[in-house]
């Protein structure tokens, strides 16, 4: 093979990764998510937890214990999550 072709099969082969590069690139993604998981089990609880109570107070005509009452349920279940993942991640 003369230079010229030599050139152009180098020019459409892949670049190759070393698996240290891959390794790393698939734990950053793996961090990302769960990163997001842990968002999402945080903020859907407390949220839920307040709009419900919320919902409940207009209901029932109370002032707000239900929403004060269901907004800490939803950050004692946004913590319980919280350590559940985190310490699921941490056997792994």
């Amino acid at each position: 093979m003369n230079e010229p072709e030599q050139e152009n099969a180098n020019q459409h082969q892949p670049e190759q990764k070393e698996p240290r590069q891959i390794a790393s690139i698939r734990r950053f993604w793996k961090l990302v998510a769960t990163m997001s998981s842990l968002g999402w089990s945080m903020v859907l609880p407390i949220v839920g937890g307040a709009l419900l109570g919320q919902y409940l107070d207009k209901t029932l005509g109370s002032q707000f214990q239900w929403t004060v009452g269901l907004l800490f349920t939803g950050v004692a279940m946004s913590l319980y999550n919280l350590y559940h993942i985190l310490f699921k991640e941490t056997i792994e």
